[in-house]
């Protein structure tokens, strides 16, 4: 059992609101190709390209990229930065974040802006369609950004920042009935889980080194939540019997820099990206250890791992960015990467890379609905 000075419950309610955003009804955002009959049903997935202030949408069948959105032809600078996708369960809305902008932009699934939040440096998103509620932590290259979290009205883009008490709050994720979110520290080795009904927080210690933790996935049932983290190369795995306070039951070691997991559709596996070994760490769900790496053309600084729908196809996004290899030992990798990052479309059966979509400079987080 974890001693008293592990856990600190706080109340946050009735702190003062975070800055509110109206919609906006602007027109000419759709960008690129139109939208084809053969894609008005397929699931979309939304690819940010974060250092040419870009978003490239893929259709999750053909694999082909259906249409291009130029954040800089809507009113946003150069150096908007989108980093992070959270798609609607009906696919009519989707969410970015914008760091370089400040802002979380709400669009609709043909590509037009709809909606704005604005919020210092935003990082990892999720949505809960039954609260309607969209929560967002901060980023990973904010030095000094607010101890908070937002959470916000989808319907309106309106809403609230909770204080989580520690540095740098990145990871972000959401239980599937919406009362819980939880986030962790980049700085020190704590996670939060936040009520949403009562706007309470919970803290927990981890044990062990510094982690900086990256990314929290949940297990379809919602037994489980895992954690990348960046300095330790670990998937930390928590039992969620007491949703606000995970008690952490598994370390796994995955390689260096691991970041945003995914557990497949089945929840018998989760699939982590990992930076430092340019592969795709497959770790069993049942037994918490290493079953397979994935290798192969495209793999280039893996960053993120969505699943279609149908669990057939994984899709990672890679940076291929050099200045993300400057810790010892990468000097090799980061002379390899030429800078044009991609999606890499594996066939989930076969662990086999099927098609490498090139996209531009640095492609980070992505989203898609029905995705996990």
């Amino acid at each position: 059992m974890r001693s008293s000075r592990d856990e600190r419950t706080r109340s946050v309610r009735g702190r003062p609101a975070g800055t509110f955003a109206f919609l906006l009804a602007v027109c000419g955002a759709t960008l690129g190709t139109s939208v084809g009959a053969a894609a008005q049903d397929a699931d979309l997935l939304y690819v940010c390209v974060q250092d040419e202030a870009r978003i490239a949408v893929i259709d999750s069948e053909t694999h082909q990229v259906i249409r291009t959105i130029a954040l800089t032809e809507l009113g946003f600078t150069a150096n908007a930065r989108p980093h992070h996708v959270a798609v609607e369960p009906d696919g009519q809305h989707w969410y970015v974040s914008l760091i370089g902008e400040n802002r979380v932009v709400k669009f609709d699934r043909g590509g037009e802006m709809v909606g704005q939040f604005t919020m210092e440096t935003p990082g990892m998103l999720a949505f809960d369609s039954a609260q309607d509620l969209l929560v967002a932590s901060r980023s990973m290259t904010a030095v000094n950004p607010p101890a908070r979290i937002s959470v916000i009205r989808g319907g309106s883009m309106e809403g609230d920042e909770i204080d989580v008490f520690f540095p740098r709050p990145h990871p972000m994720v959401i239980s599937a009935e919406g009362r819980w979110a939880y986030t962790g520290s980049l700085g020190v080795n704590q996670l939060a889980a936040i009520d949403l009904e009562t706007e309470e927080v919970t803290l927990t210690t981890i044990e062990g080194p510094a982690h900086s933790l990256v990314q929290f996935a949940l297990s379809p049932d919602g037994n489980s939540l895992v954690a990348s983290t960046e300095l330790t190369g670990r998937l930390l795995v928590f039992d969620r019997t007491d949703p606000a306070r995970p008690r952490q039951i598994a370390s796994i070691e995955v390689g260096p820099m691991a970041y945003d997991p995914v557990f497949a559709p089945d929840g018998r596996t989760v699939w982590v990206p990992v930076k430092g070994t340019n592969q795709v760490v497959v770790v069993d769900a049942t037994q918490w250890q290493v079953v397979l790496r994935i290798e192969g053309n495209g793999l280039r600084q893996p960053h993120a791992v969505l699943f279609s729908s149908d669990g057939r196809w994984a899709f990672v996004s890679n940076n291929n960015k050099a200045d993300h290899m400057a810790a010892p030992g990468h000097e090799t990798q980061a002379e390899q990467a030429d800078g044009t990052g991609n999606v890499t479309v594996i066939d989930v059966a076969g662990h086999a890379v099927v098609k490498v979509i090139d996209l531009g400079k640095n492609v980070t987080g992505m989203g898609m609905r029905g995705a996990r």
